[in-house]
């Protein structure tokens, strides 16, 4: 099977690391619509109140057996999804599953203080928010002012009233406020290639090996700081929507290596079957088999591409 469209390096790359049984379906996926997702954010709603009021507007919603509040329309529906009042009133936030899944995996209680240090637009911090039931203390951090500001509008419109919205750069929170909080969430600025597709050139027209290693640089100070920021016996979750293993897998091998012992990679239970485990190796670089506890999830007409790990930090 041909993928013209997409650069070969990409392509090549791509094949080393998803394997060849996986291949051809996760390149096709780059050409293929996508389904559309959301979740009931449960600060504003109940469940049942949104499904009726889509049921009465004519539209078949597919349940998903891993969370009890998130929801995927056909492609086709999507317009009547984003432009609902629901939307609009933020009792629902479009969002990926990949995405959804995240904030999951992390499992934020009430009552804690919890930290997204690279929070902004804000649907994976809203969703902590949500899953701490709108208790406890939640730190945003955003090093961009333009897209701080839309967070901080969009944690207000979704009804959260726990957090609160730092302009700063992510990787110096940890000198700031060191083993403060109990979770941490750590969706790391990527090369984003699970956001590319053959119907918009501009996905990845800027794709290169050297962007990716300047991601990279950036993320080793990031995932640093945000353990830095996590209580012991706390737990974080490092993700990136990027298939390379030097934004994933070398990150986290980076953070075993400079932390030590006190890194604790926790398994990660996949509730669908579109996933890998983490590389233990890739080309010329050695990983570790702890990485296999990691998780890449691999895209199709539902997801899309992810990588996931769960840490938690030792409690001596």
């Amino acid at each position: 099977m041909s993928h013209p469209a997409l650069p070969a390096d990409f392509l090549n790359r791509l094949r080393r690391i998803v394997g060849d049984e996986s291949f051809d379906l996760v390149a096709a996926s780059f050409s293929e619509p996508k389904r559309t997702s959301f979740r009931v954010n449960t600060i504003l709603a109940e469940t049942a109140e949104v499904t009726e009021q889509f049921q009465i507007d004519g539209l078949a919603l597919d349940a998903l057996p891993w969370c009890d509040h998130a929801f995927v329309v056909e492609h086709d529906q999507r317009d009547a999804v984003t432009h609902s009042p629901l939307a609009t009133d933020g009792k629902i936030y479009v969002q990926g599953l990949s995405s959804i899944f995240a904030s999951l995996v992390l499992d934020p209680q009430p009552a804690q203080w919890n930290l997204d240090l690279a929070a902004a637009p804000g649907g994976k911090a809203s969703h902590v928010a949500a899953l701490m039931k709108n208790q406890g203390k939640l730190s945003v951090v955003e090093p961009i002012k333009k897209r701080m500001y839309r967070l901080a509008d969009n944690m207000k419109r979704l009804g959260v009233s726990i957090s609160k919205t730092y302009l700063m750069d992510g990787r110096k929170a940890g000198q700031k406020v060191p083993e403060r909080f109990d979770c941490v969430l750590l969706d790391a600025p990527c090369s984003g290639e699970s956001r590319i597709h053959t119907s918009d050139p501009k996905s990845y027209e800027f794709w290169s090996p050297r962007k990716i290693k300047e991601q990279s640089r950036k993320q080793k100070g990031l995932i640093e700081s945000a353990f830095k920021c996590l209580k012991p016996g706390g737990t974080m979750v490092y993700s990136t929507c990027s298939f390379a293993p030097e934004e994933n897998e070398a990150i986290v091998a980076h953070l075993l290596d400079s932390a030590g012992d006190e890194v604790q990679l926790q398994p990660i239970e996949m509730p669908f079957d579109n996933w890998q485990p983490g590389l233990v190796s890739f080309d010329d670089s050695e990983f570790g088999d702890q990485l296999q506890h990691t998780r890449r999830i691999l895209p199709n007409d539902r997801f899309d591409g992810f990588y996931l790990a769960k840490i938690k930090k030792a409690n001596f």
